[in-house]
């Protein structure tokens, strides 16, 4: 099996200096606000990928404005991007709510970002085979030096999956349609089989990374 990684792993880490921990990614409970913590895992990863492309792209630094990350700077980060990718009454549902608020967060700090999502439409339990397309998407993102935000509205038979959650994929481990994927979730690292989710979902869900707008 192919392994893609991202180039800066050193900033997939948050410490906590207050509780001498380091955290992989951040985590919604970190929301001192009751909603926010229950339904704030899209912002969540949000939050994490901007500040990721912030650190590695000397043009899109403004994407982050505290100076390091740590748990108590990062939850400002956090709260400045949740007045963009907002969670209704369903959350966070549609990759297309987590694009747009993106976008919109990036203009704020006078940033265009181009994104890519791949949909994942629903369909009747176990009637999908394993895709090429999803390798191919998650090969593509990493390659791009940007975390994948994953959007799971059923875990399907993937137990170490949560439903109705967005997660953080931050590297994979790739052969034909096989997909082991390591991904961020709740500060914690996760291991799960990508295709496992896809064949066994029933409802419908998606992958979203970012790359920088070409300047002119």
């Amino acid at each position: 099996m192919m392994k893609y990684e991202l180039k800066n792993p050193s900033f997939l880490t948050i410490s906590d200096k207050t509780r001498n921990k380091i955290y992989y990614g951040p985590d919604q409970v970190w929301f001192t606000d009751k909603w926010r913590k229950k339904a704030g895992c899209g912002p969540t990863s949000a939050a994490f990928v901007t500040a990721y492309l912030a650190f590695t792209r000397p043009h899109l630094r403004p994407l982050y404005a505290p100076s390091e990350m740590e748990r108590e700077e990062f939850l400002h980060h956090m709260n400045d991007v949740y007045e963009f990718v907002t969670p209704g009454l369903m959350g966070v549902n549609k990759v297309s709510i987590f694009t747009k608020g993106v976008n919109a967060f990036a203009s704020s700090r006078n940033i265009h970002l181009i994104s890519h999502k791949l949909d994942i439409e629903r369909v009747a339990f176990g009637q999908r085979e394993p895709s090429k397309i999803i390798a191919e998407f998650v090969v593509n993102g990493l390659k791009s030096d940007c975390p994948i935000s994953f959007l799971a509205l059923s875990n399907g038979k993937e137990s170490k999956l949560q439903n109705w959650h967005w997660i953080t994929i931050t590297s994979a481990e790739i052969e034909d349609t096989e997909v082991l994927v390591h991904a961020s979730d709740e500060g914690h690292e996760i291991v799960f089989d990508l295709q496992l989710w896809y064949k066994t979902t029933n409802l419908s869900g998606g992958l979203v990374y970012f790359t920088e707008a070409l300047h002119s």
